[in-house]
This record gives C-alpha cells, sequence and structure tokens, in this order.
C-alpha cells in the first residue's frame, strides 16, 4: 500500500484526506491517504523522511508551499513561475513540485467569467495568492489588484510576478481592500481570514451583485466573506469547491488517474457538516 499526505502547521482543519480516501476507495486504488502536521523548521528533514520511507505523492498546506518549491528536485512550469508548490510527486532522488492551485482557480473562476472581464483584486501575499495571480493571468487578465496586511510582502511577491509574467500588479494594504473592490469584478481570498480569525476581509457595504468571489477558506460554518458575498447578491465560490478542484488535479499527478470531482465534494461536505453544521 503506497501512501500519500497532506502536510501542514496546523492541519487538524484539513479535509484532504476524507476527499482522497473517498476517491481512492471509488477506485478500489491500493493507497491510503493521512495528514501530518510539521512545523516550518521540520519541513526538509520531513520530506527526507517521508522520502525514505516511500510515500509515493505529498500535498503541502499553509505555511510551507514556498518552502516546498525551495526542496523540490525538479519544478512544473507552472510552480517555477509562482515560487510556491502545493504538490509533491515523488522521484527516485527527491520530489517534483507542481501548483495545482493554479488548475483549482481556472476551474472555479473560468464558468464564472469570459475575456475582458472588469478586472481582479487577491487577498494574501502567500504561496496561494501566487498561484491565484498566474492562474488570472491564464484566463487573460493583465492587472491586479494585491491586497495584503504586510506591504512589504506583497510588494516582494508584485515584483516577482511582474517580472515573470509582465503583469501589472497595484499593491495596497488589506485595510483599502474594501474601498478598490468597486473596481474590480473578481475577488479571490487567498488569507486565512475567516479559517483563523472571525472578520471578512471585506465588509458587504463594499460588495455588490456583479461581483465574482472564491473564497480560498472552507469551514464547517460559512465563513464571514461568505456572509458578506450572499448579503451584498454576489456571485460566491466557496472554499470546498476550490479545495475539490486543485484536489482532483494532485490526485492525477499522483496516480495517473481520473478521480470523481462530485464524490469529492460530497465528502468534504459531509464531513464539514459533522463538525459544525456546514451548509
Amino acid at each position: 500500500m503506497a501512501l500519500l499526505a497532506v502536510l501542514g502547521y496546523p492541519i487538524r482543519h484539513s479535509a484532504s484526506p476524507v476527499m482522497h480516501n473517498a476517491a481512492l476507495r471509488a477506485l478500489d486504488l491500493p493507497n491510503r491517504y493521512i495528514a501530518i502536521e510539521v512545523r516550518p523548521e521540520e519541513l526538509h528533514e520531513t520530506l527526507k523522511k517521508l522520502h525514505s520511507l516511500g510515500f509515493k505523492g505529498l500535498n503541502v498546506t499553509i505555511p510551507h508551499k514556498e518552502a516546498a518549491a525551495r526542496h523540490a528536485t525538479q519544478l512544473s512550469k507552472e510552480a517555477e513561475a509562482i515560487g510556491a508548490v502545493n504538490t509533491l510527486k515523488r522521484l527516485g532522488d527527491g520530489w517534483a513540485g507542481y501548483n495545482t492551485d493554479v488548475a483549482g482557480v481556472l476551474g472555479c473562476l473560468s464558468p464564472l467569467i469570459g475575456k475582458g472581464f472588469g478586472g481582479a483584486m487577491v487577498l494574501g501575499a502567500g504561496g496561494s495568492a501566487a498561484a491565484a495571480i498566474y492562474a488570472l493571468w491564464r484566463i487573460g487578465e493583465d492587472r491586479v489588484v494585491l491586497a495584503n496586511r504586510s506591504r512589504e510582502r506583497a510588494e516582494a511577491l508584485a515584483r516577482r510576478v511582474m517580472d515573470r509574467l509582465g503583469l501589472r500588479v497595484d499593491v495596497v494594504g488589506l485595510g483599502e481592500a474594501g474601498e478598490k473592490a468597486s473596481s474590480v469584478e473578481v475577488i479571490v481570498n487567498a488569507t486565512p481570514l475567516g479559517l483563523t480569525y472571525h472578520e471578512s476581509p471585506i465588509e458587504a457595504g463594499y460588495l455588490n451583485c456583479s461581483h465574482k468571489i472564491l473564497d480560498m477558506v472552507y469551514s464547517p460554518s460559512p465563513t464571514p466573506l461568505r456572509k458578506a458575498a450572499e448579503a451584498a447578491g454576489a456571485t460566491y465560490v466557496d472554499g470546498v469547491r476550490m479545495l475539490v478542484e486543485q484536489g482532483a488535479e494532485a490526485f492525477k499527478i499522483f496516480l495517473g488517474a481520473e478521480p470523481d470531482k462530485s464524490l469529492m465534494e460530497k465528502a468534504v461536505r459531509s464531513w464539514l457538516a459533522l463538525r459544525g453544521g456546514s451548509r
């Protein structure tokens, strides 16, 4: 039995094991997917240990995505451009790094928007935010507003993105995100707000029915951003859809098999409902 895992800190909230194990059972595959809590300073040694133990593939989540890219033996085109990895596949001498968050954002937003949509804003400046910017560039966006609490971190990401993609990135503080919302159609929340903090990065008063919002956060109860989006009549895509879209892509990388995304989503929503009544 080949093992798969998700690494993060913290990791207790992760629905990835429930989702992937449901897909594995449906295809009658001899694999098991587990969650492993790894502190940032332990990541390098943990990757070496899991490789020696024969793990076939790994997902990495907050706060390891950028560090995982540095520890990968080789990187996919997307992962190299973004500088962040959320999927690692076993090689003979290490790990190949991929970023399936890009596929996740594309899968969530592409059905909602066409070419020439009215601008985009990304909240956050970590690996997930970088993947969201790359996905928006793939869709055809040439300008993105990047809002983050740390302007220094956001400006570093903006410089990297502009150098590699030729995409214009305007940096603002997270507190300015609401005021900037009126100038964009698409908003992607790539911060942990709603998971680790009980506040919305943008209040309902700044949103309207033309907004398309992708919230990468999922939790047992509606996130503050979801409540704000629904109050404003905005189109809202929750973090479960993002989890499933990126997870299905990772599953294909690990095993070369096409998982049932509807089954994966049902498994996650059932698990969340048991944990706290998610809709």
